[in-house]
């Protein structure tokens, strides 16, 4: 699915050819709650799933999923449950056909509904297709999901939220891809710095990247920038008496746990 202000060019395209079937005649970009229908190839489907790194146990959400080509797919190459949501019934409809065309109702879920009332927070792959300013919209909800979650946009970005990655396609259609960051913004108590007593970090997060502070007591503070998360992974790199030091860790639960320099011998936790 796609904005609503799609060029003259695209929906005369749209008009001359029939993206349903024999019960549903879609002849042009149909309306929905908020955008238009626009058909997603195929090629384009398989590379969203591909820069997403399905896996078995994933569980794929397409939002204004249209005729049903994400999920289908989804479960036709990855063998995973599905979830497709789209205002217009007839195109829910015709996408139940086509799931049952393609032998995979068993695992695919094509419902009608608003995106922005029901519940995609099970999803740990969200795929989009809507436009800049709903993408923008769904921002907030999208990084209170699970952190990890792989969100992929076909064409928009998702204003001030850089990609993690991006990939393009044969015709030069380009899919987005963002990791859901945990949250670890705030003020931490690192122990295990080497040559630092336990110190305090203080974290500005901003999406996937953050700057610190590492205090101790009266000492001139210790400063360091783009610090970066990926899911609950963290890394960052800062200097100590004019030497660089790296942290990477994981946060797990209420704590942040890792190593410096990747030496198992020097151990590092953080707790809030």
């Amino acid at each position: 699915m796609t904005f609503v202000a799609f060029s003259s060019f695209v929906l005369l395209g749209c008009m001359t050819k029939n993206y349903g079937d024999d019960k549903f005649h879609l002849q042009m970009a149909s309306h929905g709650k908020d955008v238009m229908w626009v058909p997603t190839k195929i090629e384009m489907a398989h590379e969203m799933l591909a820069i997403a790194k399905v896996v078995p146990g994933d569980i794929v959400y397409d939002l204004g999923s249209g005729d049903g080509v994400i999920p289908i797919e989804a479960a036709k190459k990855y063998k995973v449950r599905a979830v497709g949501i789209e205002y217009n019934r007839d195109l829910v409809e015709l996408s139940k056909r086509n799931a049952e065309r393609a032998k995979v109702v068993d695992l695919v879920e094509l419902k009608q509904g608003d995106i922005f009332v029901e519940d995609f927070s099970k999803a740990t792959v969200l795929t989009l297709y809507l436009g800049n300013n709903l993408n923008l919209k769904l921002m907030p909800k999208i990084l209170k999901m699970k952190p990890g979650t792989r969100v992929v946009s076909n064409t928009f970005h998702i204003e001030s939220w850089v990609a993690d990655q991006e990939t393009r396609i044969s015709n030069g259609e380009v899919a987005y891809l963002w990791i859901v960051p945990a949250n670890i913004d705030g003020s931490w108590r690192f122990s295990g710095l080497p040559g630092i007593e336990t110190v305090n970090l203080q974290i500005l997060q901003k999406k996937q990247f953050f700057d610190g502070t590492l205090e101790q007591g009266n000492r001139r503070p210790v400063t360091f920038e783009d610090g970066r998360i990926r899911g609950n992974h963290i890394e960052f790199e800062f200097m100590h008496k004019t030497k660089k030091y790296t942290f990477k860790g994981e946060l797990k639960g209420s704590e942040i746990i890792g190593f410096i320099n990747n030496d198992p011998n020097l151990s590092v936790v953080a707790r809030r």
